[in-house]
């Protein structure tokens, strides 16, 4: 009996720490456009945790991105996914976000950047709003670094607020038409770590 209140209290626990701090998308793009009538697929998943007193609750976020090419340096973006609990099995919907995300530069042998923005309804908004991105890649082969950054204001904030999403790693080209990403995202005091499979078709 006591087993199962600790075990109800960690979920209760869990999920209000999810509405209040947000369990969040990781930030599956780099600043690559996938060209004038492309289409992109990421599929990957983060895995985060949530510490209750001393117990470690750790979370898989399962997601998935679809990319359009609309130009040559120009995609628009929509992003879905779900989080599960290794601790009860229960999963619950991250939401559905939106982007447009403009090459600003891209030169093969030094590097890319692109901005964009967009919004939605998420977790990591606290319901509906909305967000700008940064994207930065390194295209030095010995180096294929990227970092994203992704200053998100959510609707539902009594005041003016800023939230703040930051993520880097490795952008590793597997063929002409396949990249992986392996990355760490921060948010708050939380932190993922994500791994995803980008295809172009």
């Amino acid at each position: 009996m006591r087993k199962r209140w600790k075990t109800v209290l960690v979920v209760i626990v869990v999920s209000s720490a999810v509405l209040l701090s947000g369990c969040f998308f990781n930030i599956f793009q780099t600043a690559k456009t996938v060209g004038a009538g492309n289409v992109a697929l990421t599929i990957g998943s983060g895995l985060l945790n949530f510490q209750i007193d001393d117990s470690y609750n750790w979370m898989i976020t399962p997601q998935a991105r679809l990319a359009f090419g609309l130009g040559d340096r120009v995609d628009l973006g929509l992003q879905t996914g779900a989080m599960v609990s290794l601790t009860t099995g229960q999963p619950s919907w991250l939401g559905a976000l939106g982007d447009l995300k403009f090459s600003l530069f891209d030169e093969p042998d030094s590097f890319s950047l692109a901005f964009g923005f967009g919004g939605g309804s998420a977790s990591e908004l606290a319901g509906w709003g909305a967000f700008l991105e940064i994207l930065f890649d390194s295209n030095v082969k010995a180096f294929p670094l990227f970092i994203s950054y992704r200053p998100l204001f959510p609707f539902s904030a009594d005041t003016f607020t800023v939230w703040h999403h930051l993520a880097g790693g490795l952008r590793l080209k597997l063929s002409d038409t396949a990249v992986l990403l392996i990355q760490v995202d921060t948010f708050g005091r939380m932190i993922s770590f994500g791994l995803a499979l980008e295809v172009t078709f």
